[in-house]
């Protein structure tokens, strides 16, 4: 990092004082510049000591704003902290430059390490987590962080020699990066959220986008290509990195594989496709095109994916200088959600020189040394494994900790990920959202489902017309377990995935995970 010679002379603000801001106070205090917190609401005791021993001022329960309008030189923000709200729309309006804390945290990395960065609205921490553990054994020490818990300014206090940084972002944290240049990025999905901060679905699309932008020139960035339809249509202007489009087609990985392109103009494709970072306008008979056809399509390579009956996978990269097949016969995450989000983790990790034996191994359930986080579709055993319950009968079966599924989108993609038959554990404190899509799982092989807590008359009503097959309403989630343990026969998956947010009952969604977690391994016979 360089930032002069006044080091000492800048005076840093940083709004909220959680994990992320008192590390980065660290980060500020050793490299001698003057730095204070301010919080709008009360900081707790244990915070209060720490600051009080690394000599940071700090102020609790409100912002002194005259005191920012006079002495604070630049704000770092808080990622809860949104940027219409006082203290950001103050300092905008005085001028006072706002910088998120990764962007903060960048300016201090070794000029030697380098950066990834992954987005969308679904499997952020996920991806973070593989990719770091995939370079595992490699010349990278990498970590997770950002978004995922672990700021990027602690990773670089407790992990000095960290020379890859696997960085979540959020889009909250993306408003206000501005200079960091991973060399891959990656926009795996967007999905209705946070509409309540963006207003519509484009400026949530942008938000996330400004990752895509920031992508080193000669890096790589990976994009859904659905999304990467919208951002032409709303004209959006593209990085000058390597564009790879990841696509699913359930049928023919040959899709697209050959563009044919005339050889004697090579020279004109070169010069038209230098302009892709230009903004497009799209107007009239325009809207009608596809982006392959308002774009070149040799601007783009691609991955293609299929996700088969059996659980296996087959890839296909389309690469400029190279085509590989990858073929994963038991992968170690099921789900065609965790195919699209390791694809772009083994991407990455090929761009960056890694073996196709290292990646393939990785990814193969038998020879993987991959660390599932907590609460994402989480096995309570690795394997099938006899439960005991409650009238002391023996079941062999399958329990599935998924408390992060907080929306019915996320449940929809638990439940395709299996082919067994499945006792769903549903509620929580409802988010407003429509149960009625679960019912078509009713037909196949979702065979019962058990509501609980406060959404349990509104998942009733939602689903009234699979009475047969929803049991009667729980107080709370663990009455809930207790009944499908019960009714469990051999071979069958209860699987957790409220679809709710679980504020009625517990502190979290990890909360709540960790109760159900303990739950199940107390009725797990060889616990």
């Amino acid at each position: 990092m360089n930032l002069g010679q006044n080091m000492k002379e800048i005076h840093f603000f940083i709004a909220g004082a959680a994990k992320s801001g008192i590390s980065a106070a660290k980060i500020l205090k050793k490299n001698g510049a003057h730095v204070f917190i301010t919080e709008e609401n009360k900081i707790s005791e244990n915070i209060k000591t720490e600051l009080n021993n690394l000599n940071i001022p700090y102020e609790e329960n409100g912002h002194s704003f005259e005191k920012i309008k006079s002495q604070c030189d630049i704000l770092i923000l808080s990622p809860g902290i949104p940027l219409n709200k006082e203290i950001s729309l103050f300092c905008k309006i005085n001028l006072i430059p706002i910088v998120s804390e990764i962007e903060f945290a960048s300016w201090f990395m070794n000029t030697k390490s380098i950066s990834v960065g992954i987005t969308g609205t679904n499997g952020k921490s996920t991806t973070v987590n593989y990719l770091s553990q995939l370079f595992s054994n490699t010349k990278y020490h990498s970590k997770a962080c950002g978004n995922i818990g672990i700021s990027v300014s602690q990773t670089l206090l407790e992990h000095p020699n960290t020379n890859l940084f696997s960085i979540e972002f959020s889009s909250y944290q993306l408003e206000t990066t501005y200079s960091i240049r991973p060399i891959c990025t990656s926009l795996l999905n967007l999905q209705n959220d946070h509409l309540g901060r963006y207003g519509n679905m484009d400026e949530y699309l942008k938000a996330k986008w400004r990752l895509i932008l920031l992508t080193d020139d000669h890096g790589l960035a990976i994009i859904d290509k659905n999304i990467m339809n919208q951002v032409i249509k709303l004209g959006l202007s593209l990085p000058k990195s390597r564009i790879i489009l990841i696509d699913e087609h359930k049928d023919n990985l040959e899709y697209n594989k050959n563009i044919n392109l005339k050889k004697n103009i090579e020279f004109i494709y070169e010069k038209i496709e230098s302009g892709k970072t230009l903004p497009n306008s799209i107007y009239q008979e325009m809207n009608n095109l596809n982006f392959e056809q308002i774009m070149l399509p040799s601007q783009f390579e691609y991955a293609y994916a299929k996700y088969n009956k059996n659980g296996s996978i087959n890839i296909l990269l389309n690469l400029k200088n190279s085509t590989k097949n990858w073929a994963i016969e038991n992968p170690c995450l099921p789900g065609k959600h965790n195919m699209m989000n390791i694809l772009c983790a083994s991407i990455i990790a090929n761009h960056l020189g890694i073996s196709d034996l290292h990646i393939l191994n990785q990814w193969e359930e038998k020879s993987s040394s991959y660390k599932h986080l907590p609460h994402r579709l989480e096995k309570i055993s690795s394997k099938w494994g006899l439960y005991i319950d409650n009238n002391l009968k023996n079941k062999n079966i399958l329990i599935i900790n998924d408390s992060k599924a907080t929306n019915v989108e996320s449940t929809l993609v638990a439940l395709h990920s299996f082919q067994s038959p499945i006792r769903l554990l549903i509620g929580g404190e409802p988010k407003g959202d429509d149960y009625s899509p679960i019912g078509e799982f009713m037909n196949h092989h979702l065979i019962k489902i058990y509501p609980f807590g406060k959404a349990s008359n509104i998942i009733q009503d939602h689903l009234k017309n699979y009475n047969n097959k929803i049991a009667e309403s729980s107080p709370n989630m663990l009455a809930a377990a207790n009944l499908a343990l019960n009714d469990a026969t051999d071979n069958e998956i209860i699987l957790l995935s409220p679809a709710c947010s679980s504020f009625d009952e517990f502190k979290n969604f990890e909360h709540r995970g960790d109760v159900f977690r303990e739950w199940a391994l107390s009725h797990l016979k060889d616990n």
